[in-house]
């Protein structure tokens, strides 16, 4: 392993898999805290770090499983995607935006 390997390793926790990154808790926790205010059930994974997002009444059962990571094409900002398929969810930093996209995405169809 290169020593810039080591180096980022070193930085993000004790095992680098790309599966978690120092910043990502706190952001996945601050969408958790605002899905819960919105009615969803949510739960905090670790290993994978991502958060398991469903509607408590839904009777479909309708999960959405998402984690938080840097996007390569977007500069290394951090990002929420879909963990099922990798799909972008939206930016990090737009916290309520996200919640949009994820309440829209477990909402029963008309």
């Amino acid at each position: 392993m290169g020593q810039g390997n080591e180096l980022r390793g070193a930085a993000t926790g004790d095992r680098f898999d790309g599966t978690e990154h120092r910043h990502a808790y706190p952001k996945l926790y601050d969408l958790m805290t605002t899905l819960q205010g919105r009615g969803f059930a949510v739960e905090l994974r670790a290993s994978p770090l991502a958060i398991i997002v469903t509607r408590p009444d839904d009777p479909t059962g309708a999960v959405q499983r998402i984690t938080c990571k840097p996007r390569v094409i977007e500069q290394e900002r951090m990002w929420f995607l879909d963990e099922a398929n990798g799909e972008p969810i939206a930016e990090a930093e737009d916290i309520i935006g996200a919640a949009v996209i994820v309440s829209g995405n477990l909402s029963p169809a008309p």
